[in-house]
C-alpha cells in the first residue's frame, strides 16, 4: 500500500512548467506536480508519498508531494470534463483535443522502446515540427521528464500530446491514435511515440512496458500511418538480455501482427527481422553520436551518456534516417 509521511519544505531547487523540485527539512528530495497539488513555498508542511524511496525503486528516487494542508494556495482550475489519473485521489480534469480525421494518412511514426530514444531522435531530426505522443505505460505526468523540458528549450521538439492516463502535454488526447491525428492537425507529419520516463522491466519475455508498441504499430498502420520501430541495442549494457539486440525487440515484433519497417544500419544482420514477419530497412545511419556530443541537451540511458554506446547510436541513427527518408 502507499506510504505517507509529513515533511517541511526547506528549499525550492527548481521550478518549471507544471513542476517544482524541492528539498525537505531532512535533506530528502521531492517534487510537486503543480496541476495536482498547487504550488508550495519554503516552510510549508506537506504530506508526501514516500513509497518509491522507501522501496529503493529506480522509477522513484524522490518523494511526491501529495497534499499541502496548511496552505490556502490552490491549484489552477483546469478546463474540460474528462478525467485523467482516474479514480485516484489525484484525478485531474482535462480538455482533450478531438481530431475529426478518420484516418492517419500522411503520418510517419517512429515507435521507440525507451524514453531516452526520444532525445536522440529529436536532436537528430532537429526540427520544432517533430511531434511526440507520450503513452501512459511509464510516468503519467509529462512534467516529470527533464529530457523533454531540455528538448523544448533547445527548440528541437514541437507539439507534445499525452495519451490515455498520461497528462500535461501541449495537447491532451484519449489514446495514441487520436494523439497522432492531433499532431497531424498541428502540422507535425514526423512523430515519435514512446512512454515517458520510468520504463518497467521484469527480465521476462512479456513483462515490460514497451510491449505496448506492438498494439500501437497494428492500430496506427491499420489507420494509414507509415510506422517504423527503433531497435533497442547496446554494447555497454551489463545485462545479457540487452546486449546486442535487446530481447525486447523479438517480443515486440512477434506480438505485432502486421509487417512494419525496422530500420537497421547497412550491413547489419536482418534475418531475425524477416523471420518474425517484418521488413528490414537497411540505411546509412545518421551520425547521432556526433550530434549528441555537440548538443546542449544531455541524453542518458541507465545513467550512461547515450553517445558512448556506439551500437545503440548506430541503430538510433538508422531510425533517424528512416524518419527523414526523402522518399517517404
Amino acid at each position: 500500500m502507499a506510504r505517507f509521511s509529513s515533511r517541511v519544505v526547506a528549499r525550492i531547487v527548481e521550478e518549471r512548467d507544471g513542476l517544482q523540485k524541492v528539498l525537505f527539512d531532512d535533506n530528502s528530495a521531492g517534487y510537486a506536480l503543480v496541476s495536482l497539488c498547487g504550488t508550495v513555498e519554503v516552510g510549508d508542511e506537506v504530506v508526501v508519498n514516500t513509497t518509491a524511496v522507501d522501496l529503493g525503486l529506480g522509477t522513484g528516487g524522490s518523494h511526491v508531494i501529495h497534499w499541502a494542508p496548511n496552505t490556502v494556495r490552490q491549484s489552477v482550475p483546469q478546463a474540460g470534463d474528462v478525467l485523467k489519473a482516474r479514480y485516484l485521489s489525484e484525478q485531474t480534469e482535462v480538455d482533450p483535443y478531438i481530431a475529426k480525421r478518420r484516418n492517419l494518412s500522411g503520418a510517419r511514426v517512429l515507435l521507440c522502446p525507451l524514453h531516452s530514444h526520444l532525445g536522440a531522435v529529436a536532436i537528430g531530426v532537429n526540427s520544432a515540427d517533430l511531434g511526440y505522443v507520450m503513452t501512459d505505460q511509464a510516468a503519467l505526468p509529462l512534467a516529470l521528464s527533464d529530457l523533454l523540458a531540455d528538448l523544448k528549450q533547445a527548440n528541437v521538439l514541437g507539439v507534445s500530446a499525452t495519451a490515455g492516463q498520461a497528462f500535461g502535454g501541449d495537447l491532451e488526447v484519449i489514446n495514441v491514435a487520436s494523439g497522432v491525428a492531433a499532431l497531424l492537425d498541428h502540422n507535425c507529419t514526423l512523430m515519435v511515440v514512446t512512454a515517458g520516463p520510468g520504463h518497467v522491466g521484469t527480465a521476462s519475455e512479456l513483462g515490460f512496458s514497451c510491449l505496448e508498441l506492438a498494439g500501437h504499430a497494428a492500430t496506427l498502420s491499420a489507420l494509414g500511418a507509415k510506422v517504423g520501430i527503433c531497435v533497442r541495442a547496446s554494447e555497454l549494457d551489463p545485462r545479457a538480455r540487452h546486449q546486442g539486440i535487446s530481447h525486447h525487440m523479438g517480443s515486440i515484433l512477434k506480438a505485432t501482427p502486421n509487417a512494419m519497417e525496422v530500420p537497421i544500419p547497412v550491413g547489419a544482420q536482418s534475418d531475425w527481422i524477416t523471420a518474425l514477419g517484418h521488413r528490414p530497412y537497411p540505411v546509412k545511419p545518421f551520425d547521432i553520436a556526433s550530434a549528441l556530443k555537440k548538443s546542449s541537451v544531455s541524453v542518458t540511458t541507465m545513467e550512461r551518456p547515450l553517445e558512448s554506446d556506439l551500437l545503440a547510436c548506430s541503430y538510433l541513427g538508422a531510425s533517424i534516417s528512416w524518419l527523414l527518408d526523402p522518399d517517404k
